[in-house]
């Protein structure tokens, strides 16, 4: 059979598709091409002599579409490097002579708006990371007198076996998902009804197991919490897709909005509920009523009707690739809860309760800035250049130290003189945990920057490898208490948190080139500045004492020092690095 009219429409539809990609590789051409053959093959899948020989005449077809598509590309690509290496001697002049017109080009100004679009996703996600904080900080108290303490741990309950499947109900695929831009039908539609399927499937499982949690803890309350629960995993699930395309559009503002909206209506559900007298069942609604809010607002913004369209086989890269995500989820959460138990064991409840109090504080304040960081670089590694990339990755892991190091050092200084006026003195010790446990916590925090380039880049084995391997690491620091002190296991998990940053640094050198001098140069700064008003901190309490006042003009005064240090060490480039700030945000800039 020869069809040209059929060879052609797979050209326009092959040609749309690479048009998309804004500029496609020889390996992304590879990649859409390899898709296009393995969906025609399913489709046309049958066992019949005359089915058989009409799918390898289509195939037949879709290879001569391909190779007329590959020969214009090449063409077009040599023809584009003729011209540029023709006109490059009569451009030197012009750059020197007047370089501001040459270099306004269309390529940086989108260069300008992916960077001014990046600094827009860490500015909201980390000003709703920190509202949040104030919502829940001052929700907590409010439910705490609401509810008492029966009801709270009523609800406590149900929490780890619904948390659990929080973790693992997407499946993972919605991070791969982000990295898909054939929009195929096939691939997208599928991925909605499994996730729906694994939505449901798990609403009925948390559901059934309320019976049997209600019966084992005698609390026949757990039955109705555990059903409200249950009801907010299919809507769960709904948010990936939107999720995702918003992640791959880069637009993470949208998302950080919505994220504020659900936790804010939520929370004043959940009060209102509990002032009526609803009990633990306010804090089970509030949970569904937020994943009722955000899967709303996310479909709002990012929803495609879906077609009935139902090929596992299209999505089975996206799976695998979630399921290596979703396995290191399940064994960071397994050896959490190892390391607590094991803790616990070892060394008493009351010791373990300090030793997760202190553990739950840095991780409490850096994760504000480290998860909307992180999901901007992760939406940026998309699409951004390698160099380019490259460069966003130093100035996240920059900004990181300079917020989280100067807090790692107050806590370090202050952190059991602050936990014993502000609590008592029985959590003198979470204090002192905490004294040795952030300096850790701050640069596993700037290092766990590079998994969202591992992860942009393909390298999740190499994620699950590092990622579950500390995990492991922390739990064999913890065990070294059958032989050790507390003291020495807490150090010993702080070892366990530079390892994984020294890890992550080389398998960021690794899989996308990263250089380890420019990595320090890039925290050093923050390191030096934040040990010395750390000492400065330290000092002022030992000579003025631990009381609130002295503690809070300690503080204070460390902040100024450390920006003082930082300004007068560091002033060239902190100018330079305004001055970018201004022109990304085109502050100061006349218009054209």
């Amino acid at each position: 059979m020869n069809n040209p009219t059929l060879s052609r429409d797979f050209a326009r539809i092959l040609g749309s598709a690479l048009d998309t990609l804004d500029g496609s590789t020889r390996t992304e051409r590879r990649e859409v091409y390899r898709h296009a053959r393995e969906t025609v093959a399913r489709s046309l899948h049958s066992q019949s002599d005359d089915d058989r020989r009409y799918r390898d005449d289509t195939l037949a077809e879709l290879e001569t579409a391909i190779a007329r598509i590959e020969t214009e590309r090449l063409a077009l690509e040599s023809l584009q490097l003729r011209e540029s290496q023709s006109l490059a001697p009569d451009l030197v002049p012009e750059i020197v002579s007047a370089p501001a017109p040459v270099l306004e080009t269309g390529a940086p100004a989108r260069t300008q708006d992916r960077t001014k679009l990046f600094l827009r996703n860490v500015g909201a996600g980390s000003t709703v990371s920190l509202l949040k904080i104030g919502i829940q900080l001052a929700l907590l108290p409010i439910m705490a007198h609401l509810l008492g303490p029966q009801e709270f741990g009523i609800y406590a309950l149900a929490v780890p076996f619904v948390a659990f499947l929080a973790t693992i109900a997407d499946g993972g695929v919605g991070l791969s998902l982000a990295k898909d831009k054939t929009n195929a039908p096939a691939v997208w539609s599928t991925a909605f009804w499994v996730l729906m399927i694994s939505g449901v499937t798990l609403a009925v499982v948390v559901n059934i197991a309320g019976y049997f949690l209600a019966s084992a803890a005698a609390e026949p309350q757990l039955r109705t919490i555990m059903l409200v629960l249950s009801l907010g995993f299919p809507f769960l699930t709904a948010s990936v897709l939107p999720a995702a395309r918003l992640t791959r559009s880069g637009n993470l503002v949208s998302y950080a909005m919505a994220d504020f909206v659900t936790v804010l209506i939520s929370a004043v559900c959940a009060v209102t509920l509990g002032f009526l007298g609803f009990g633990a069942l306010s804090l089970a609604c509030q949970y569904t009523i937020g994943y009722v809010l955000r899967a709303a607002i996310l479909n709002s913004l990012a929803f495609e009707r879906p077609k009935l369209v139902f090929q596992p086989s299209a999505i089975t890269g996206h799976l695998s690739s979630g399921g290596i995500l979703m396995g290191g989820r399940v064994g960071d959460l397994i050896f959490r809860s190892g390391e607590n138990l094991l803790f616990g064991n070892l060394f008493g409840a009351a010791t373990l309760g300090a030793y997760n109090f202190a553990n739950q504080i840095p991780r409490f304040l850096f994760e504000a800035f480290s998860n909307p960081s992180w999901s901007a670089l992760y939406a940026q590694s998309i699409s951004e250049k390698h160099g380019q990339l490259l460069k966003i990755y130093y100035k996240v892991c920059r900004f990181m130290a300079f917020v989280t190091f100067p807090a790692a050092a107050v806590l370090t200084a202050v952190s059991p003189d602050v936990l014993g006026q502000v609590l008592g003195p029985k959590w003198v010790q979470a204090g002192l945990f905490l004294q040795v446990l952030a300096p850790g916590y701050a640069l596993s925090s700037t290092a766990s920057m590079g998994s969202a380039m591992l992860l942009a880049l393909n390298a999740n084995r190499t994620f699950f490898a590092v990622t579950v391997g500390a995990s492991a690491a922390r739990v064999a620091a913890v065990a070294a208490g059958y032989v050790l002190s507390a003291w020495i296991s807490v150090a010993l998990v702080t070892g366990a948190n530079i390892l994984f940053a020294v890890v992550m640094f080389a398998s960021v050198k690794r899989f996308a080139g990263a250089e380890y001098g420019r990595i320090v140069r890039e925290i050093y700064g923050s390191f030096v500045a934040s040990c010395l008003s750390g000492l400065i901190c330290y000092v002022i309490v030992k000579l003025a004492g631990n009381s609130l006042p002295s503690l809070a003009t300690a503080i204070l005064t460390a902040a100024v020092a450390y920006l003082t240090i930082m300004f007068l060490a560091d002033r060239k480039n902190i100018l330079s690095e305004i001055e970018f700030l201004k022109r990304a945000a085109g502050i100061g800039q006349k218009a054209a």
